[in-house]
Order: C-alpha cells, then sequence, then structure tokens
C-alpha cells in the first residue's frame, strides 16, 4: 500500500492514536466526539482500502475462483462424475473468463477513485480524511441543500485556500436523478433514522435506482436510531419484526390479524427486536442496503422492462394478494411486500411500513415485478412457444449435468432477468458494520461493498442463445462455476435468485456459503 503509511488496518489506527506522542483527545476534533472520528477513520479507510489494495477481495465472485473449483473436481478422489464432467472443460475457456473478469474489475489507485459525501456545516472533516488516503481533491464532490449550513461550509475554507472538495449547494439525492456522473465510494452521513420523514434513505435508493455507483463500489451510511421516547417506537417494532421474520422464515405459515401476523415464530422476533432494539435495528439497516440495490430496485427494472414480455403471451397478475402470499413461500421478499400490500389495501399497514415504501421507489412497479418473476418461477404464466422450448430444455434434459443442483428452469429466467436486471450484489465477507453514541444519539454505520458481477452476467449469451451455449460444455460449466461463487455470497441473505445453482457442497472448505461479520461497537 504504497499510497498510505500504515501497512492495515492496525497499524493505521496505531498511526492515528499515536499521532502527535500522544492518545488522540476529543479536544483536538471540532465537529464530532472521539468515537465519531474513530468511526470515520476506519469506515474511510476500509472504503480506499477495498478498492485498491483489496480491489479483487471486493468482488463476489473473484477471478481465481473458476479455476479453483475446476481444480477441485479434476483433483479429487471423489468417486463420481465430477471430475469426468469437469475435465471436459476445454481449460482456454477459464482463462477467457478471467480476461473478462479482468477487464470489469481492473485495478485503482487511490488518485484514480471519485468520491461524494454530504457536506455539513464542517466539509474539512471527511475532506481530510480523503485526501490524506491519496484521493484526488478534484475527484471529491460534497452536496449541501440547506441555505445556511451551505454558507458556512463555503465560509470553513479560505478566500484562495486549496485544497478543497467540490461543494454543490443541491440535495444530493437530485444529483444522482439529474447529473449522470458516477463515484466509487458514496458517503451518505444522514444521521436521520430508517425509515423516517427526513428521507435518510431514499438517497441510497436513489443511487441504486439511477446507476451512480461504480463497480466494485462503496457505499457508506450512517443512520440514527430512532428516539424510543417520542417516537412511535411500536411501528418500529413491527417493521423491522416483519421484515426479518420473512428473512428467517419465508416457508412459514401465519395469519393477518387486525394488523399483525399471528405466528410463535414472529412473536419471538417481535419479543427479540422489543428487548434487543439496537441489535436488531442494526440487523434491519444492513438487510436494507442488500437487498435494495439487489432486489428491490431490480425488481422495479422487470416491472418497467417491455423486453420481457417477449417471454409470455399473458400476463395474469389479478390475482387477490393471498395467492401471492402462498405461492411466494420460499422467496422472503416478495412474501414480504405481498403481505404489506394486503395490509395497506385494508388500511391496517402501520406509519413506519408506509414510510419504508415511500423511500424505495414506485410500490405498484415493486409488487407488479415481484408478481411476474414469481409467476414466471411458478410455471403460472403462459410462455411464447419459443420461451417454452427452452424451458423444456431445461427441466427435461436428462443430458444437462447435475453436480451439487441440476440446472432447473427457474436458472434460465434468473439469467435472462438480472442480465437486463443489473442487480448490484452485496459482497458479505468486505463488509464492515459499527455502532457508537455520539452525543446522545445512537448511531450505525455500514460500509458496503457492492458488485455489478458483470463478469457472470456478460458471459451470457441473449434468450434464444442460450440453449446453444448450454450444449458447450466448457462455456456452461464456466459459467454454472462461476455462479456457484455468487450463490454462496448471497444464499443466507438474498434468497429471491438463483435458488438452484449450487455446484460445490456447502461442507467444503473454500466453498461454503459465507457469513455477515457482526457489528462493532465502539465505546
Amino acid at each position: 500500500m504504497a499510497y498510505t503509511p500504515y501497512n492495515d488496518l492496525h497499524n493505521f489506527f496505531n498511526f492515528m492514536d499515536k499521532k502527535k506522542g500522544g492518545i488522540v483527545t476529543k479536544e483536538q476534533y471540532k465537529y464530532n466526539q472521539y468515537t465519531k472520528q474513530n468511526v470515520r477513520h476506519r469506515a474511510i479507510f476500509k472504503a480506499v482500502d477495498s478498492l485498491t489494495s483489496k480491489r479483487e477481495r471486493s468482488c463476489c465472485v473473484e477471478r481465481s475462483y473458476v479455476r479453483n473449483v475446476y481444480d477441485y473436481f479434476t483433483s479429487s478422489d471423489d468417486i463420481s462424475q465430477n471430475g469426468a464432467e469437469a475435465e471436459k472443460i476445454n481449460v482456454s475457456y477459464i482463462t477467457d473468463w478471467e480476461k473478462l473478469h479482468d477487464s470489469y474489475v481492473g485495478t485503482k489507485k487511490p488518485e484514480d477513485l471519485v468520491v461524494c459525501y454530504l457536506s455539513g456545516p464542517e466539509p474539512n472533516n471527511d475532506f481530510q480524511e480523503l485526501i490524506n488516503l491519496g484521493i484526488l481533491p478534484h475527484n471529491i464532490w460534497a452536496f449541501e441543500s440547506d441555505n445556511q449550513v451551505y454558507k458556512k461550509a463555503i465560509a470553513a475554507y479560505n478566500q484562495g485556500e486549496y485544497p478543497q472538495p467540490r461543494i454543490l449547494k443541491q440535495n444530493i439525492e437530485t444529483f444522482f436523478q439529474q447529473t449522470p456522473k458516477k463515484f466509487d465510494i458514496i458517503y451518505i452521513d444522514a444521521c436521520g433514522s430508517i425509515p423516517s420523514t427526513q428521507h435518510a434513505l431514499r438517497s441510497v435508493f436513489s443511487v441504486c435506482q439511477n446507476h451512480r455507483l461504480n463497480s466494485p463500489g462503496v457505499i457508506i451510511t450512517n443512520f440514527a436510531m430512532p428516539d424510543i421516547a417520542n417516537e412511535a417506537i411500536g411501528d418500529y417494532y413491527e417493521l423491522i419484526s416483519q421484515y426479518l421474520f420473512f428473512k428467517k422464515y419465508p416457508f412459514a405459515e401465519f395469519e393477518i390479524s387486525e394488523s399483525r401476523i399471528k405466528n410463535k415464530e414472529y412473536d419471538n422476533i417481535l419479543n427479540n427486536v422489543t428487548e434487543k432494539f439496537d441489535l436488531y435495528y442494526g440487523e434491519f439497516i444492513s438487510a436494507v442496503l442488500r437487498d435494495i440495490p439487489a432486489v428491490i430496485v431490480p425488481v422495479q427494472r422487470i416491472a418497467q422492462n417491455p423486453y420481457l414480455y417477449q417471454l409470455f403471451d399473458m400476463i395474469d397478475i389479478n390475482r387477490v394478494n393471498e395467492d401471492f402470499i402462498n405461492i411466494s413461500k420460499g422467496n422472503s421478499l416478495a412474501r414480504y411486500f405481498f403481505t404489506v400490500n394486503s395490509l395497506l389495501e385494508t388500511g391496517l399497514l402501520d406509519e413506519k411500513s408506509r414510510c419504508f415504501l415511500n423511500e424505495i421507489g414506485n410500490f405498484h412497479d415493486l409488487i407488479k415485478g415481484l408478481k411476474l418473476t414469481v409467476l414466471l418461477r411458478k410455471g403460472k404464466l403462459r410462455l411464447k412457444e419459443d420461451v417454452q422450448k427452452i424451458k423444456e430444455y431445461f427441466e427435461n434434459n436428462n443430458s444437462l449435468y447435475q453436480f451439487c443442483d441440476k440446472p432447473h428452469s427457474n436458472l434460465f429466467f434468473d439469467i435472462i432477468l438480472n442480465q437486463l436486471a443489473y442487480p448490484m450484489h452485496n459482497n458479505i465477507l468486505q463488509n464492515a458494520r459499527y455502532q457508537y453514541v455520539a452525543k446522545s444519539n445512537h448511531m450505525f454505520t455500514d460500509i458496503t461493498v457492492y458488485d455489478e458481477c458483470r463478469y457472470i452476467y456478460e458471459w451470457l449469451p441473449g434468450l434464444h442463445q442460450i440453449v446453444s451455449s448450454f450444449e458447450n460444455n466448457s462455456w456452461q460449466y464456466v459459467f454454472r462455476f462461476a455462479l456457484d461463487g455468487l450463490v454462496k455470497m448471497r444464499q443466507n441473505y438474498n434468497n429471491e435468485f438463483f435458488f438452484q445453482g449450487s455446484i460445490v457442497s456447502n461442507v467444503v472448505e473454500g466453498f461454503s456459503s459465507k457469513k455477515l461479520v457482526e457489528r462493532i461497537v465502539i465505546n
């Protein structure tokens, strides 16, 4: 890491604590106490480090993954046919995939990164952190929409002083909507709770909806815990419990009575949320930050994309919501939103849940997109004749080798949908999460690493070329080996796509499903 005097994160903080010959004290900071400054150090360093020296690890599927799967099968003593099938791969296809991976991931130095953040009255706090790590001042944008705060931010720099950030008097969400500028790191230190009328979460949605984050890229968020004494905290309990219930129990049977879900497991989650609100609020934040770019925004794109009408003749989405609640078992987000939609239509949805829906885009498109994907997966849409033949190829072709999971027609639909919907997947291994107290506010900072995984999706041909490509074992197996890495990264957290995409068992070391790191409490 030539760009910084520290060799790793541990040495970095030792360096900061020993600066000027002693422990850094609160008096050295104007805007925030030491805990806030400590988290800022950690968050910005982590973001820069992830996109430069550790860039390869920031990918959901590392460059070496396909070759590792190939080596595992071809060198294994496994008595199954796996090794023989893997040996059918022409290794030049693996090399081609690695070149594709290189073309999308590449390498970057700190001076190559472009960053934006919310200015506030003292923009120099974040700015100094960034330039100390090698970010060019020309590549740093700051935003402030409040007139008085903007004036203070501008006044923080003397006439003629340079370097300083480019400070725009504009709402950052509006900028994402109107200006086609992309960033490597986006720092949203909103300090509001989610959801709330401050719309702290909507900026994240706008980043993803308008495709303003490079890949791989990092979004740093800082959200506050709701004021338990003064807010309708019971609504937060219900919102978070419902969201996490469907995450954990997507197959559970339940009833809706009045405005509540009736289910034993749900009651247990609600009790836990009530007793340990800060823990579960933090988990809710991280879950939403994963779901918005990987599922919520892509599903809305699906609903809006006329290309997908090439798949079917008739769209049977005018069913009662209870039908969709039942047929979406196993699909956690779809089941959650279908349930919420039912509560909304009957006038039973609580205030905070309605507020949450206002933060995540067009709810009508979200429901429509979820209905389309669920109906496709369940075989309840009348497919075009040519698409039906492709589906039958996956369902009836016994020549498709199984490995761990046999390719199902749902894999075909997931391929087509995700190729066009441009999801951003979350690298849960590289995320970092912190909780601290700033003055009297409990704050939750997430450093979330995102990857479009175009090295997988761009390997795919078009709709009517899928069968031809699957007939080529080298092409097919390289794709499925790469997909296995994405499945293992997301299967514990986003179960909406690629239900049957595993190649290597989870019990094999090096190929197991990934686990999210715990949130660290900074005192």
